[in-house]
């Protein structure tokens, strides 16, 4: 029998990489002969206050308690995080999938004071940010963060299972007492035509800086992000050309900001289907992510599929998929990252080297892989529940 899963989305085809990757899996279960019903929002609760928000956003997956009957319908109901709080108890076996954490970005993302410890120039090319528009405020709100990372931790303690992306994540999780033994590590993939790209195998003789990822649209974010470290990475080398390809609303805005930094060209928001014909011209260049946290990191592990060479900060899937010197680089500091761009960008064969590590990497990340660890999963669950039904709460 056809097995049914519903599954939750956090917003409405929202642009970032946990939509890609739902995408992604929905489309290799469908072809699994699974059926899967997606379940987005319709309302917000935008009645409260600012210091509120994080509640909303609680109250608003709450309030899918009117699907609660639905549910019982399907073998599986999976949702990113929180979004699975309405349904838990209810019968039906609940994953709740865990790309990143609440409570690592809190984490991770410093005050104004030790961002300016860390390089005095940041709150500089923070505030330049704010004053091409591209944040809105300098200013920080935490409490809706906190307010979401509570009920993120207790829905992965309810859940029947929780996925995570990363061993950093499964160890953020374990830190809040989530019980070890209900943790599943899955990692993320990339789509398939990551993988049949036409690349262009010539190294240059001075090295791109190219980064690709999200830039952020709020201070939090974007300090959380790297984007002042990475502004202050690319003006260290005036005489190198840059590439940006970044996932913003405010395009214009950071289009004047890149525009400031010589010799840089900038791809925003472009459609991700046309990113891998950008990317592949760049082979053996240096993929560069100053990121303060990722939960997996999919830009990371799309680079290396078109050649590049990675010298990143120790976030998310880095430090369990990069051997330093081989497939590419980990640096702790702003500091250990010009020295080792300055090192290599002009070593043609050793980039040539790690570009082909980098290409046999990334090749593990394929999607086949990863929906044989979900079909698993989803039999051991429902037949655990066959063999001993929830209790409800």
């Amino acid at each position: 029998m056809k097995k049914k899963v519903l599954f939750i989305h956090s917003e409405k085809k929202f642009k970032t990489g946990a939509h890609y990757i739902n995408d992604l899996i929905i489309e290799k279960l469908k072809k699994q002969k699974y059926r899967v019903d997606n379940l987005y929002p319709t309302n917000r609760v935008d009645l409260l206050s600012p210091d509120m928000f994080g509640i909303s956003n609680i109250l608003l997956f709450y309030s899918l308690i009117k699907k609660h009957e639905d549910a019982k319908k399907y073998n599986i109901i999976q949702g990113t995080t929180y979004t699975t709080l309405a349904f838990i108890g209810n019968g039906t076996p609940v994953i709740s999938h865990f790309g990143s954490t609440t409570y690592g970005f809190l984490r991770a993302v410093p005050s104004m004071k030790n961002l300016e410890k860390e390089k005095k120039e940041l709150y500089s090319i923070l505030r330049n940010l704010y004053e091409n528009n591209a944040i809105p405020t300098l200013k920080s709100n935490l409490k809706p963060l906190k307010d979401i990372s509570k009920i993120e931790i207790y829905v992965a303690k309810k859940s029947d299972a929780v996925i995570v992306t990363s061993k950093k994540v499964q160890t953020e999780l374990i830190k809040n007492k989530v019980p070890k033994n209900k943790i599943i590590l899955i990692h993320n993939s990339i789509e398939d035509y990551w993988f049949d790209s036409k690349i262009i195998k010539k190294v240059k003789k001075e090295a791109n800086l190219v980064y690709s990822g999200r830039l952020g649209n709020d201070q939090f974010t974007v300090k959380l992000k790297g984007i002042p470290r990475l502004i202050y990475v690319l003006n260290n080398f005036p005489l190198l050309n840059k590439v940006i390809i970044g996932m913003c609303y405010k395009t214009d805005q950071y289009e004047k900001v890149f525009d400031q930094i010589l010799k840089t060209k900038s791809y925003l928001s472009v459609e991700k289907k046309k990113i891998p014909s950008i990317l592949r011209k760049h082979y053996g260049d240096l993929y560069i992510n100053t990121s303060r946290y990722e939960g997996f990191c999919l830009s990371l592990v799309e680079a290396m599929s078109q050649g590049l060479v990675p010298i990143v900060f120790p976030f998310g899937v880095a430090p369990e998929i990069i051997e330093n010197g081989k497939n590419g680089y980990i640096v702790n500091s702003i500091d250990e990252m010009l020295s080792k761009i300055n090192k290599i960008k002009s070593d043609i064969s050793k980039r040539k080297e790690i570009a082909e590590n980098a290409m046999q990497t990334a090749k593990k990340f394929n999607s086949d892989r990863m929906i044989k660890q979900y079909d698993k999963l989803y039999e051991s669950l429902t037949k655990r529940t066959a063999a001993t039904p929830n209790t409800k709460l």
